[in-house]
């Protein structure tokens, strides 16, 4: 969701003030900009960044997990993740579970390293470095910038590896998990734009299968009338997504962004916008009655009943 001048400087001179008072140095970044960093087994603070921390994953991010350790999506889940939601929107999201221990540790750091280096998060990729976003005007694409975590503990500023912000990012393939997580980040954007909106149960409750179940988005598509309710899903297309679980993927995220507002190739059927119409006025017409029905066995109460149910309740 675009917004105008004035608003778009408002919110930025809100950012920088927070970023005054944070461990976020206050200084906006492009993609040419330079900085010192290296981090390597031996330098004094090797893994303090890896505890006490918050690692929201994306769908990228769970999809590389879960592949590396074998598993299945909710074995992944169950044993690796917690819920929670994205700050400032009422999105479901699953955070990495820490360890109970006395430093709250990522479940994959040891005292030599990352077990899943090859495969970590984008959050662990991006560090020291993070992207923000934000839409000016009616321009479709955002101005992206970039900011520089510098934590008290650690030394690897101190460093005198000598790095331009696109050349980190090229390192650490922050790009390729940007790339795949494009379609989920343009939601998530346009929700913290909105704020905490009320959107629908359902929409969560799809937002959090799209984002950290994929088993459970392909048992929707295939074993329901979903194919059946679009227009123009090409059976090549559906046979790529049968067989390719990252095509999938990337399916996935496309269709909730239609989902969830709107954009994309997506088109659904006349017969099937009218099906879920008559569906969704059913269950107004249901949740109504039941509200009359409610209503009226309250006012069937007697006095004494009712004086009853209140001392009950105290």
């Amino acid at each position: 969701m675009a917004i105008d001048e004035k608003e778009f400087n408002r919110k930025m001179k809100e950012v920088k003030s927070k970023l005054t008072q944070s461990v976020i140095v206050p200084q906006q970044l492009s993609r040419k900009d330079r900085m010192n960093f290296r981090c390597y087994p031996g330098i004094g603070c090797f893994t303090k960044c890896c505890s006490g921390i918050r690692i929201n994953l994306t769908p990228y991010d769970i999809y590389r997990l879960k592949k590396r350790l074998g598993v299945s999506y909710h074995d992944f889940l169950m044993e690796y993740t917690v819920p929670r939601s994205i700050d400032g929107t009422p999105l479901p999201i699953v955070v990495l579970k820490l360890k109970d221990d006395k430093e709250k540790s990522c479940p994959f750091v040891t005292p030599a390293g990352c077990t899943v280096y090859s495969d970590r998060p984008v959050t662990c990729r991006y560090y020291p470095i993070g992207m923000a976003i934000m839409k000016k005007h009616d321009k479709k694409s955002g101005q992206d910038f970039f900011i520089k975590i510098k934590e008290e503990h650690c030394l690897g500023h101190s460093e005198s590896k000598d790095w331009s912000i696109d050349e980190w990012r090229a390192d650490q393939e922050s790009d390729l998990y940007d790339e795949m997580n494009e379609d989920w980040m343009e939601v998530v954007l346009k929700a913290k734009t909105l704020g905490m909106v009320e959107f629908g149960q359902k929409s969560l409750d799809l937002f959090f299968m799209v984002s950290s179940n994929l088993d459970m988005f392909r048992d929707f598509v295939f074993n329901s009338n979903f194919l059946d309710a679009y227009e123009k899903i090409e059976p090549a297309v559906v046979e790529k997504i049968k067989s390719d679980e990252l095509e999938l993927l990337k399916f996935s995220l496309k269709w909730l962004r239609f989902t969830m507002f709107g954009e994309g190739d997506f088109k659904v059927k006349d017969e099937a916008r009218q099906r879920a119409k008559e569906r969704q006025n059913a269950a107004a017409l249901e949740k109504a009655r039941q509200k009359e029905e409610r209503a009226q066995k309250a006012l069937a109460k007697k006095p004494e009943e009712v004086m009853k149910e209140a001392d009950e309740g105290d």
